[in-house]
C-alpha cells in the first residue's frame, strides 16, 4: 500500500507530508561503509595505532552529526499542551477545517504570541491578494476542478490523475504560508517548524482515519483528500468574494452591463450576509450554484469590478485578524494585539476585529 500511494503521490506532484517520523527519517543521510571497512585498508600492525585514532574520530563525526538531522521534532515544543486542529464532529470523524490550517495553527502553537502576528498579517493579506488573482484568472478551472471532477474521477487512471495535478498548478501555491513565513524570516525555525508540525499532525490524523474506516477504499480515499485539500486556499479566496459580494451583486451586475439570465439570477440574490454560520454558509452555497451558471467572462467581470469598490484593491475585508491566544497560552506584559497594516502607499488600514464570518472559520 505505502509502495502504490507514494507512486500516486509522486504521479500528481504533490506533497502533503502524510506521516511526519518518515518523512523527517528521509532528511538523515544513509550511514557510510568506510568507517566499518577501514581495517581492511590499514597497514601491517606495526602502523596499527596511527590508523586507530582515525576510526574512532569517524564514529565521532556521524555521532555529533544525528541531532541535526533529528532537529526538526526533537527541538520543537511539542510535549507543551496546545488545542489540537483535528476534531470529531457529530457523526464521529474528524472535521475538515474549512480555514487554511497553517493559520489556525499559529492559535495552537505555543511560541506564536499577538507581536507576532504584526508581521504575519501583511503576508495573510498578501497571499489572499494574490490566490483572489489566481482563482479569477482561473476562474473556469476552479469551477470545474471543485465542480465534481477531483471528488469523481477514476485515481486508478494514471494519465487522468497527471491531467488533475497540472489542472492543480495555477490554483496552488508553491509554498505553504508556515513556510513562507520562514522564508521571510517572520517565524523562527522553531516557531515555523511546529506550526508545520501541528497542521501535518491534523492531516495525519484525517489520513490515518481514512484508511482505518474507507477499508479498500481508503487509499483512494486519501489521494482524493489529498488532492481536495491543495486548493483549499483556493476555495476560501473563492468564498470569501462570493460573501463580500453578497450584498453588491445587483449593482455590480448593472455596473458590469451583464444582461444574460444567469446574470440576472446572481443579481437577484442580492441581500446582506447573515449574521448566523450557518446561514451564511447556505448562502454563500446557493450563490455559489446560481455563480457557476455564468460565463467565465462574466463570473471574471463581477468579481474583477467587486475588488474595484474596495477601500483598498488588495485587502479582502473577510480577511480577519488572527486570534493566537487561548486560555493556556501565557501572554508576557506589553505583548498585546496592536496591528498596524498600511497600503502601498503608507494609509494606515483599520481593521475590523468584530466582524465574523463563516467562511474563514
Amino acid at each position: 500500500m505505502n509502495i502504490k500511494m507514494n507512486t500516486l503521490l509522486i504521479t500528481c506532484g504533490l506533497t502533503i507530508g502524510l506521516a511526519a517520523a518518515p518523512s523527517l527519517a528521509q532528511v538523515a543521510p544513509p550511514p557510510t561503509k568506510p568507517a566499518k571497512e577501514q581495517p581492511n585498508y590499514t597497514p601491517p600492525p606495526k602502523q596499527a595505532p596511527k590508523a586507530a585514532p582515525k576510526q574512532a574520530q569517524r564514529p565521532q563525526v556521524k555521532n555529533a552529526a544525528q541531532p541535526k538531522q533529528k532537529d526538526a521534532v526533537q527541538n520543537l515544543p511539542i510535549d507543551v499542551p496546545y488545542p489540537k486542529l483535528a476534531k470529531k464532529g457529530p457523526d464521529g470523524r474528524i472535521l475538515r477545517l474549512r480555514q487554511n490550517p497553517d493559520i489556525l495553527a499559529l492559535r495552537s502553537n505555543p511560541n506564536v504570541g499577538p507581536v507576532s502576528v504584526e508581521k504575519i498579517m501583511p503576508i495573510v493579506y498578501a497571499r489572499r491578494y494574490r490566490m483572489e488573482l489566481m482563482v479569477i484568472d482561473n476562474l473556469d478551472l476552479y469551477w470545474e476542478l471543485t465542480g465534481g471532477l477531483i471528488e469523481n474521477f477514476d485515481l486508478s487512471n494514471i494519465s487522468e490523475m497527471s491531467k488533475v495535478a497540472e489542472m492543480l498548478k495555477p490554483l496552488v501555491y508553491e509554498t505553504t504560508l508556515s513556510q513562507d513565513l520562514m522564508n521571510r524570516g517572520i517565524l523562527s525555525r522553531v516557531q515555523g517548524g511546529m506550526n508545520a508540525y501541528i497542521v501535518r499532525e491534523y492531516k495525519k490524523t484525517i489520513t490515518d482515519e481514512i484508511q482505518v474506516l474507507d477499508g479498500d477504499n481508503g487509499l483512494e480515499e486519501v489521494m482524493r483528500f489529498v488532492l481536495d485539500d491543495s486548493v483549499l486556499e483556493a476555495r476560501i479566496a473563492y468564498n470569501g468574494l462570493l460573501a463580500e459580494s453578497m450584498n453588491q451583486l445587483a449593482g455590480l451586475v448593472e455596473e458590469t452591463g451583464l444582461s444574460s439570465p444567469s446574470a440576472q439570477a446572481v443579481a437577484a440574490l442580492d441581500k446582506p450576509l447573515a449574521e448566523d454560520p450557518g446561514q451564511q454558509f447556505a448562502d454563500i452555497e446557493e450563490l455559489n450554484i446560481a455563480f457557476r451558471k455564468l460565463s467565465f467572462d462574466e463570473g471574471m467581470s463581477i468579481f474583477s469590478a467587486l475588488r474595484e469598490h474596495r477601500e483598498f484593491s488588495n485587502i479582502s475585508p473577510t480577511v480577519k485578524p488572527i486570534d493566537v491566544l487561548h486560555d493556556r497560552k501565557k501572554v508576557v506584559k506589553g505583548d498585546s494585539m496592536n496591528l498596524q497594516v498600511q497600503d502601498s502607499s503608507g494609509k494606515k488600514i483599520e481593521l475590523k476585529k468584530d466582524r465574523k464570518e463563516a467562511i474563514d472559520d
